[in-house]
């Protein structure tokens, strides 16, 4: 068989291995192949059937008729009664497709070309779901326990293998959605869960300590949100909370109408950053939203004194005096 050939069938999906009406093991012929071709040696195949379920992490009932742990005689190979076995047909099809078809479309190849094969997606999975799809599946399902209880299951059984991102990526995202759907309390035990299983990353620690001060602000206030601000920083390090997290976070206060806890967080940003032209700008819009227009006159004049080119605080300060 050519090589060519060879590397197109071993990209497929989990399919048929037939027996023979004897039910010996393995068979001396192949039965009802509707996508390999029954000359294929018989080794071949099973060799084949075994990088399928390696890569989909199943045994051979997954697709085939017969009861775990008995002999593979008393299998009924040949049977189509299982749908998986069926959709594996089709998956090999489009296996086949994109490697004979497409990816010979492309102008620019590698030698030796890359193939698509069950593990490109699979990765030891039978479902090719990314970790954010499968917890937001269990959230949707369940709520945020069922969440927590799927994500230790699965890093305890796939930690170290291909199957999951276990990094700081899919938690941050998870817990972005749930936030959306408006519970920041589920969202921030996702983020300190991410902390927890990612104590290195910087990343992990912005995005925890950013919806931590936004639940705080919004649900307990300004002091209590400040003192949140004070143990999260001392915990994490400044770095955790860099100009343009708390800008955000404060732009995010504003946008639910908590101006007095904006302002707040405005401050901290002025604080920590003196320099900054631009939280002197944020500070005024918040001042102004609040109505204090001395302080917002003064944060803005604070603004163009470090940066003169700040067209924004030259055109809300013009306003500003204007009402006055």
């Amino acid at each position: 068989m050519p090589c060519a050939r060879l590397a197109l069938l071993t990209a497929g999906l989990a399919i048929s291995l037939p027996a023979t009406s004897t039910a010996q093991w393995p068979p001396e012929k192949l039965e009802n192949l509707k996508v390999l071709p029954d000359t294929m040696p018989v080794r071949q195949l099973i060799d084949l059937m075994a990088g399928f379920t390696r890569a989909l992490g199943v045994r051979c009932t997954h697709c085939h008729v017969g009861e775990e742990n008995q002999p593979l005689e008393t299998y009924d190979f040949p049977s189509d009664e299982k749908p998986a076995k069926r959709k594996a047909r089709e998956m090999l099809r489009m296996v086949q497709a994109i490697n004979g078809e497409h990816l010979t479309g492309l102008e620019e190849r590698q030698d030796p070309p890359v193939q698509v094969q069950c593990i490109t997606c699979h990765h030891g999975v039978t479902a090719p779901r990314t970790l954010q799809d499968v917890l937001l599946l269990a959230y949707q399902a369940g709520g945020l326990d069922s969440t927590l209880t799927t994500y230790n299951a699965l890093r305890r059984r796939y930690y170290g293998s291909a199957a999951y991102d276990f990094g700081e990526v899919p938690l941050t995202d998870v817990a972005g959605t749930v936030a959306r759907r408006g519970r920041l309390d589920d969202a921030v035990r996702l983020h300190a869960l991410n902390v927890e299983q990612n104590p290195e990353s910087r990343f992990a620690k912005q995005q925890h300590g950013r919806i931590a001060l936004l639940q705080a602000f919004t649900t307990l206030g300004p002091d209590s949100g400040l003192a949140r601000y004070q143990t999260l920083r001392a915990q994490y390090g400044p770095a955790a909370f860099p100009e343009f997290a708390l800008n955000d976070l404060g732009y995010a206060l504003l946008g639910r109408n908590k101006t007095a806890e904006a302002i707040a967080v405005f401050r901290l940003n002025v604080e920590g950053f003196p320099r900054s032209a631009n939280a002197h700008d944020s500070l005024g819009e918040a001042y102004a939203a609040a109505g204090d227009t001395t302080r917002a006159i003064a944060s803005y004049q604070r603004s163009l004194e470090l940066d003169s080119t700040n067209a924004n605080a030259t055109k809300r300060l013009d306003a500003l005096r204007a009402r006055r």
